[in-house]
């Protein structure tokens, strides 16, 4: 693109930011696989109805469901 005379660029006004990009771009829970005792991030699915996940170890596979009369916590413990 070109500038034409008079004209300034404003890089607040003319470049926006990519959508869906950055660190924290897609909703996570923090969840210890008490199995394992490991930490691992569960990320939510593309359909934005539920939280999937596996031990890194193991593979035991977690899910949590979204909805009403859920709660706000961020981090759990599979046991």
């Amino acid at each position: 693109m070109y500038a034409m005379a008079g004209e300034r660029f404003d890089s607040d006004r003319d470049i926006e930011p990519q959508a869906g990009r950055g660190a924290s771009a897609r909703p996570f829970l923090g969840v210890h696989f008490a199995c394992c005792s490991v930490y691992a991030r569960v990320y939510i699915d593309r359909s934005e109805t539920c939280y999937v996940g596996h031990c890194p170890r193991c593979g035991r596979r977690i899910q949590f469901q979204i909805g009403p009369g859920g709660t706000d916590d961020r981090f759990f413990t599979a046991y």
